[in-house]
């Protein structure tokens, strides 16, 4: 058996195993450890006997009582940041924090498979700012979450053992989604058009003159809820569009940005969600018309607030003075007055003007295909998993179209 050094330790290629071996020593708080890798192939060992250097070097195996924030910190900034998106990034971090509310400052190695379940059980029946609950999607991520938290510290040798293991995940339940038919769809756009809404809630009549500012989101987000309904977009797409891609001679849109808040800092741009989201948009002629012409008043009010007013990426949708505008406080000052002045429930989110889009089209008999791709979806199976229940109506309604199909179409 042929032996050679790389650094400290030995190589060989054990015969019996039909695998290229590592074994060395290592130092954990003063104590030597002895460690065995292999892999197939000479050049995959050493990549990971680099790796697993590496790792030595960021100080990953040097307490064996390290607490679970040291760990998660430890964990989220090494193995996670580099390989997500922000926004990805971002949801782990804020997910986790109810696991590390709970039990950040206990050693890892103390931490039980009864204690995770029963806090799983509180999350479902306790958890959120108002503590009415999580949903069970929110719940099954934490426990996917924490379970590569466990995952890694045993892959690190920091543990011997996942609590996670002994756990059950609460049941995957499907909720439902909420659209507008057709005659709510134009209902709410006539609302939203025409502005009254927003004076919803004003008693003192000094506050109901219509001044340049309160026309600028009148204008602004009409046809933003008007693009949203017509498109698909997301809202993070919707804030990241800028005028130079929008073409107004071929009615499209081209999806290549979208702006995201995260814990550490407000509006980022990033890469839209996945690579399909990148993506060309046809957009009818109407709601193209009023982007015109909604594009021509933005010009008119920036040159009227002049330096006031810096919009420096050429945003479509901004505030006032030319920034971003923040998704909570459009959704509380201006969306949710436009749901009630249209008498529309407010179980209807902002992300729910896209299920729209995708609904009324699959209804009105477009081919899922296209919708998928409107909608930016990785794969046609996303979209008809997520609309599975349109596509339930229209099997009912199979028989009457082909018994119209006989009759030539009467």
């Amino acid at each position: 058996m042929a032996r050679r050094a790389w650094g400290e330790g030995s190589v060989y290629f054990d015969n019996n195993k039909s695998l290229w071996t590592w074994s060395g020593t290592y130092e954990i708080s003063g104590i030597k450890k002895r460690k065995t890798i292999t892999a197939k192939k000479q050049i995959d060992l050493k990549n990971k006997v680099d790796r697993f250097k590496v790792q030595i070097g960021q100080g990953l195996f040097e307490q064996s009582n390290i607490k679970l924030q040291e760990w998660v910190d430890k964990w989220l900034e090494i193995f996670v940041k580099p390989n997500v998106k922000i926004k990805t990034y971002d949801n782990y971090k804020n997910r986790l924090k109810y696991v590390t509310n709970s039990f950040g400052l206990r050693p890892l190695k103390s931490i039980t498979t009864i204690e995770v379940q029963a806090f799983f059980n509180d999350l479902l029946l306790n958890g959120g700012q108002k503590h009415q609950g999580l949903s069970a999607e929110s719940v099954r991520c934490i426990r996917r979450y924490l379970k590569a938290v466990f995952d890694s510290a045993i892959k690190n040798g920091i543990i011997r053992n996942n609590p996670l293991e002994g756990t059950k995940p609460p049941r995957k339940t499907k909720s439902k989604i909420v659209v507008l038919d057709e005659r709510q769809t134009l209902v709410f756009l006539q609302v939203a058009k025409k502005g009254q809404y927003i004076y919803q809630g004003i008693k003192n009549t000094k506050f109901l003159v219509c001044n340049a500012g309160t026309e600028y989101y009148i204008r602004c987000f009409y046809n933003l809820v008007n693009l949203a309904l017509a498109s698909g977009m997301r809202i993070g797409e919707l804030r990241g569009l800028t005028w130079k891609y929008i073409n107004f001679n071929k009615n499209s849109i081209r999806v290549e940005k979208q702006i995201i808040d995260t814990s550490e800092r407000d509006c980022v741009f990033d890469d839209p969600k996945t690579e399909n989201s990148q993506r060309i948009i046809y957009i009818d002629e109407a709601v193209i018309q009023e982007l015109l012409k909604y594009k021509v008043f933005q010009k008119k009010y920036a040159d009227m607030l002049g330096d006031q007013f810096e919009n420096n990426y050429g945003l479509c949708f901004t505030n006032t003075f030319g920034k971003p505008f923040s998704v909570s406080n459009f959704r509380q000052r201006y969306f949710n007055k436009m749901l009630a002045e249209a008498g529309i429930d407010n179980g209807f989110t902002i992300h729910c003007m896209r299920h729209t889009h995708a609904t009324l089209l699959l209804k009105n008999g477009v081919n899922a295909k296209v919708v998928s791709q409107r909608l930016g979806h990785s794969s046609v199976n996303i979209t008809l998993n997520i609309y599975a229940h349109v596509l339930d109506d229209m099997e009912i309604e199979a028989p009457k179209t082909w018994a119209k199909i006989l009759k030539g179409g009467k």
